[in-house]
């Protein structure tokens, strides 16, 4: 079977790959604007942004580019694409703008690594991974992508282990808890091991918790949180020197606790899939002012392929939604989120990447 370059690298036969619902031919919606206003369901306003230098938006059956500020987060949405060559798609209104330097990770065409640079002037700048910006002219995700506006109310973080604050002109390693999620902000490098910091009482994850990282050069790195707090920086391939290097905690969060009364609805995996792999949590979804955020985790011993659950009416996106997602090992990876409610694990590398480990912990989008 033909793969399309949007569907990720997935290694198995005569499946209908549900990342082929988009096709590289539809036709471009125009470019949004910052004085369109759309609505969420739940009264969360996002506002289009103004693309530039050649870009165009919703490529492959996505949403239009925009941005909503809520309680001093900045969440972006739609996905973008180019034919030209200038990786500068469009600038951030003002108070969107971050207080210092931010990279965020996102997904790039064939669930390939990408980050957006975001400096305080709001001109967004999309990198690909070594240096492929085919990759990012195909299709650059703006779901999941979130940052703080400042440093206001966030409890800074003890380094540990020769980690230190703050490279590249960014902003110390901190968090913040806003309604039962915690947020980080910041950067670190120079550390001597993987182990960078233990999170202040309250703010750990009720299980294990695996988030995707922005390294150095764009490239994939993890965060591994354990029950106590206790934070490790995992690079993709085992190359720390990328850690080392670089590691932005910035667009990292999830929620404490998926029991009764968070919010949370507590879903069954299906097609042979099943929850809490390496002592994690069942996947879960909360409606959070009208981001939908998810947690848990998933995996398969049966060679499953299908989609690994399906969200509630009222908790599922307009259109095909793409997020960054960290897989086994720390692989670079994503899941489709559908209409329908479908949720579908996508691999960069092969698909047993995705099969080993899929974690929803992070994975947010709007209505």
């Amino acid at each position: 079977m033909r793969r399309s370059k949007l569907s990720g690298a997935f290694a198995w036969s005569g499946l209908v790959a549900l990342a082929l619902i988009g096709t590289a031919g539809c036709a471009a919606q125009s470019a949004g604007d910052e004085s369109e206003i759309v609505e969420t369901q739940s009264g969360l306003t996002f506002t289009g942004l103004t693309l530039v230098n050649g870009w165009t938006n919703a490529p492959f059956s996505t949403r239009n580019a925009a941005s909503a500020l809520s309680s001093g987060i900045v969440y972006l949405r739609g996905a973008i694409a180019t034919t030209g060559t200038n990786a500068f798609p469009f600038t951030l209104p003002v108070g969107r703008r971050p207080s210092t330097s931010v990279y965020v990770p996102v997904n790039l065409c064939g669930a390939t690594k990408g980050r957006l640079f975001i400096p305080t002037t709001g001109a967004v700048q999309v990198v690909a991974e070594n240096g492929t910006f085919s990759n990012a002219q195909c299709f650059t995700s703006l779901e999941g992508v979130s940052f703080a506006v400042s440093t206001a109310g966030f409890t800074p973080l003890t380094l540990v282990n020769g980690w230190t604050n703050a490279p590249f002109s960014t902003r110390n390693a901190a968090v913040i808890n806003i309604g039962d999620t915690i947020h980080f902000q910041g950067a670190i490098a120079s550390g001597s091991s993987a182990m960078a910091f233990t999170l202040p009482i309250g703010f750990a994850p009720s299980t294990n918790a695996y988030l995707p990282l922005d390294l150095c050069d764009g490239t994939k790195g993890r965060i591994f949180i354990d029950i106590g707090g206790a934070a490790s920086i995992v690079a993709e391939n085992g190359t720390f020197t990328n850690a080392q290097c670089f590691t932005s905690l910035e667009g990292v969060s999830y929620g404490l606790n998926p029991a009764s009364g968070s919010g949370y609805t507590c879903l069954s995996a299906i097609n042979g899939w099943t929850g809490m792999p390496f002592s994690t949590r069942n996947p879960c979804v909360k409606n959070d002012n009208g981001i939908i955020r998810l947690l848990g985790s998933v995996a398969t011993s049966t060679g499953a392929t299908g989609p690994v659950i399906q969200l509630p009416v009222g908790m599922r996106p307009p259109t095909d939604t793409y997020v960054e997602a960290d897989l086994f090992g720390g692989t670079q990876g994503r899941v489709l989120i559908q209409s329908t409610g479908f949720v579908s694990a996508q691999s960069e590398g092969p698909f047993s990447n995705a099969q080993g480990f899929t974690s929803l912990e992070g994975v947010l989008f709007s209505l």
